[in-house]
């Protein structure tokens, strides 16, 4: 069995990965975006969801996660820095079903992606910031 360590951080949706699997237009389009702090298209939101679902697939990922640092530091770690993340599936429920059961279906809605997640730095006012970027 492989160490897994030694093949951490070789499976990134990052810069490169991006600029390999999405339209150029997409990727200009988001970069702006993170230096302009505007929203994200919803139109390149789904390409990018549907692209980096379709990516995480073909690597038999059934899984992601949110990795982030929350502001308020304070975790223990020099500098109060201490790293969090929130982790999620690629799986779920069929909304529009019939059925009371709802049955469930391999996805990443876009919405999912692009989200702002608390992150303890938030507590205890509730307010939210955007983990994604």
């Amino acid at each position: 069995m492989a160490d897994a360590l030694t093949s951490l951080g070789k499976a990134m949706f990052d810069d490169v990965m991006m600029a390999e699997k999405l339209p150029s237009a997409v990727v200009q389009r988001f970069n702006e975006c993170l230096i302009t702090g505007a929203p994200t298209p919803e139109d390149d939101q789904k390409v990018i969801a549907d692209t980096m679902f379709a990516w995480a697939r073909e690597l038999g990922a059934i899984d992601f996660a949110h990795w982030f640092f929350p502001m308020r530091g304070g975790g223990g770690a020099v500098g109060g820095m201490l790293g969090a993340f929130k982790k999620d599936t690629l799986i779920d429920l069929e909304f529009g079903s019939k059925f009371v059961t709802k049955p469930m279906k391999a996805c990443l809605p876009h919405e999912r992606l692009f989200q702002g997640e608390t992150d303890g730095s938030s507590f205890p006012n509730g307010g939210l910031r955007v983990t994604h970027s």
